[in-house]
């Protein structure tokens, strides 16, 4: 029963008629991992008793088609787009078809697209036949996409596949997975002589897409060749003796699968190893399958849980019977700590006065440390000038006009910040600045005496804007120069943040 739930159902469905789901017959095997439990055939309409946890089933399409080609995204939407205008160009299909794609950068701007297409009608009859209302069917890829997964868990070098059933006979070059020079043509069934001579022109054409470019590496012959399906008796013939590479990479993919030759039913045991994006399902039926995988183990680890959480509440019944007593006694402990708790509860005028604390502290981290405010000032300034006056407000309050005319003698003013600034703020009365009020922010007068010439005392007040800005903002400046005496007064009004200056 646990196999019959647990095993992965893999289904080769071949090519597709038009007939019933009745009347189709197809190819299974139940695995469990790599080891193979079942083995057998049925028609399609069989499929849903044969139980499993998945189901992947190969298909054969006869427009399949396989190809590389350039974009610029790797969007996959827009990269889907660029797809289809490739393929629609190339005139391969006449009808609706289905398109799935991997992008790959293939430099800083270009990126490599690997296509695999299918006609819309072979997808839609391998679709009718699957029990995907009642299974988990979670992949439906092409026979050579599964082939060329298979090979790939051999080898990652290019490797020449041919591959016959009944009637129709395939070759491609696979590499890492991927299919590339796809070629079929029709055979009698059961013709080992049609066979060979299949294979004669398979090899001549890949060796001549290969000198093109078409195919694996450029210029490089695929040295590797595996026969596969109804090919396996032409291995064996003297005839067709190839080298020890080839045998190795033959056993390498035989031995992947345990109570199967993967070598007669690649397109089978493959399916194992075909990446999600060749799957072509519709999106709601993966994500369907996807459900149904996260369901069952969901159910039985909630059953589970709901099996162990009812035997702990029955033990856990059983031994509270006996703890009535101990309940109790811990109780009155726990109200007995309360009561102690409730005691060392603060007097709530003690709890006031705290607050009260707190506040100040608060106000005082948001004032400015007048002593280190000056002594920054103080270092910062250039020798010779000296501090004549410096008065410190809080911010929105406004400070007292300083008078900006010397005392005696002939003197000039010159605002600094209109003739340093390179786009001077135009004049307004000092009454018409308005300074928002802001916690932590602080209004200064700062009164400074420069000695010397008129062009000296310029120079050190520029040089004064200059070294006080990074953390003082100057809100006006002006420059009085006294003729007379030879000095100069810079009067200033600044603002400091308490952050600065604590």
């Amino acid at each position: 029963m646990l196999k019959r739930l647990s095993g992965t159902v893999l289904v080769s469905a071949g090519e597709q008629g038009g007939e019933a789901p009745e009347a189709r017959r197809v190819r299974y095997a139940v695995m469990s991992g790599r080891k193979v439990e079942r083995r057998g055939e049925c028609a399609m309409s069989e499929l849903q008793r044969l139980g499993g946890w998945d189901l992947r089933a190969s298909f054969f399409s006869r427009g399949a088609y396989f190809e590389r080609t350039q974009a610029q995204t790797e969007n996959k939407r827009l990269a889907n787009v660029v797809a289809r205008r490739f393929i629609d160009g190339e005139m391969l299909f006449n009808e609706a078809y289905r398109l799935r794609l991997t992008t790959h950068l293939a430099g800083e701007h270009d990126v490599t697209l690997k296509l695999m297409a299918a006609a819309e009608i072979d997808c839609l009859r391998l679709e009718e036949g699957l029990p995907l209302p009642t299974r988990p069917v979670s992949l439906a890829a092409l026979e050579e996409a599964a082939i060329a997964a298979l090979i790939a868990k051999a080898t990652r070098e290019p490797v020449l596949a041919l591959f016959a059933r009944g009637e129709r006979f395939v070759s491609f070059v696979a590499e890492d997975g991927e299919v590339r020079q796809r070629r079929m043509e029709s055979l009698p069934a059961g013709d080992l002589d049609a066979a060979a001579a299949a294979v004669q022109r398979a090899e001549v054409m890949a060796a001549g897409g290969l000198a093109s470019g078409m195919g694996g590496q450029p210029g490089k012959e695929v040295a590797l060749r595996a026969y596969l399906g109804d090919l396996r008796p032409l291995a064996a013939q003297g005839a067709q003796a190839r080298d020890y590479s080839s045998r190795e990479v033959e056993k390498k993919i035989a031995a992947l699968i345990q109570g199967g030759d993967a070598l007669a039913e690649p397109e089978l045991y493959g399916l194992r190893y075909v990446r999600r994006a060749w799957n072509f399902l519709e999106d709601a039926q993966t994500r369907k399958a996807i459900a149904w995988h996260v369901a069952l183990p969901t159910a039985a680890v909630l059953l589970g849980g709901t099996l162990l959480f009812g035997l702990l509440f029955a033990l856990e019944a059983v031994q509270n019977a006996g703890r009535a007593g101990q309940v109790e006694q811990e109780r009155q402990k726990v109200l007995a700590e309360r009561d102690a708790l409730v005691k060392r509860v603060p007097d709530p005028r003690e709890l006031e006065r705290f607050k009260d604390f707190t506040e100040l502290l608060k106000r005082r981290s948001e004032q400015v440390r007048a002593d280190r405010l000056l002594a920054w000032i103080s270092r910062e300034l250039p020798g010779g000038i000296a501090i004549s006056s410096l008065q410190l407000y809080a911010q929105g309050d406004v400070p007292p006009e300083t008078k900006q005319q010397s005392a005696g003698g002939e003197s000039k003013g010159l605002d600094m910040l209109a003739r340093f600034m390179t786009s001077p703020p135009k004049e307004k009365p000092a009454q018409e600045v308005k300074v928002a009020a802001e916690p932590g922010v602080y209004t200064l007068s700062l009164e400074l005496t420069l000695p010397g010439s008129y062009d000296m005392v310029e120079r050190q007040a520029a040089e004064v804007i200059r070294r006080l800005s990074p953390k003082l903002g100057f809100v006006r400046a002006h420059l009085d120069f006294d003729a007379a005496r030879n000095r100069a007064r810079l009067i200033s009004q600044l603002t400091a943040r308490a952050e600065d200056f604590r």
